[in-house]
């Protein structure tokens, strides 16, 4: 065989991996891949509603019940209890809304303190498999919330509360950009108008207004099962949300 011919095939051979390499590689990429790489059912030809893909279980905003004055320290333990070697060995999200708050003694020493807004509350996002597993590796959780609204299935059990991710989202928002102190109103609040801030860290958010007792106002969120976040704004600083 001549030269020329063998350099052929090499260069026939390497075609042929390279492109059986991008294949293999586009096995984790859906046929309708956001990064814009072909995946496999593209080039095979297959369209992506012909695709099996396994079912995903969904994520959702949890309610633990743990002891009073605790709430932060059983985060902390659910996060050291499922790292190893730096990594996290059960996928779950957890949160504590807190604010920190200057007080000052009778002594007139002033201490800076975390205030929890929810008691005894620490919200976990997490699939309902991985729910089970913290309940039962954790004796530090007493239990989830039940939605006692819901419907109770054929052996008379409540589903368990979940908080969806647009309000977990503004409670954040809130909680975290905030000037003045967030408090709770566990009552359903009336509705009011919607308004949008215009100024300040808060600038962008969108919430109800709430006219407060002595010509303050406020602007608040509803939260499920829980009740109202609210925080006082001044009105100059908001305005009509379309």
């Amino acid at each position: 065989m001549s030269l020329r011919k063998r350099q052929g095939k090499c260069r026939l051979s390497a075609t042929v991996t390279t492109q059986t390499e991008r294949m293999e590689g586009s096995v984790f990429f859906s046929a309708q891949n956001p990064t814009g790489d072909m995946s496999l059912a593209v080039a095979v030809g297959v369209s992506s509603g012909h695709v099996s893909q396994p079912d995903r279980e969904a994520e959702r905003w949890y309610i633990a019940v743990v002891m009073h004055n605790t709430e932060q320290a059983c985060c902390r333990k659910l996060e050291q209890q499922y790292m190893s070697g730096g990594c996290r060995t059960l996928a779950f999200e957890t949160y504590v809304p807190s604010q920190t708050e200057v007080r000052v003694w009778r002594n007139g020493r002033r201490k800076k303190v975390e205030r929890i807004l929810f008691p005894t509350y620490l919200f976990i996002r997490c699939t309902e498999k991985v729910r089970k597993t913290l309940k039962q590796q954790s004796p530090f959780i007493r239990h989830f919330l039940k939605d006692r609204a819901g419907c109770p299935d054929a052996f008379g059990i409540y589903p368990f509360a979940t908080i969806p991710d647009s309000q977990m989202l503004s409670l954040q928002r809130m909680v975290g950009d905030a000037e003045t102190p967030v408090t709770i109103d566990p009552a359903c609040l009336h509705a009011g108008v919607k308004v949008r801030v215009k100024g300040g860290r808060l600038s962008g958010f969108e919430g109800q207004v709430l006219h407060e007792p002595g010509g303050r106002t406020a602007i608040y969120i509803c939260i499920d099962f829980l009740g109202c976040a609210k925080v006082e704004m001044p009105l100059e600083l908001l305005e009509l949300a379309e």
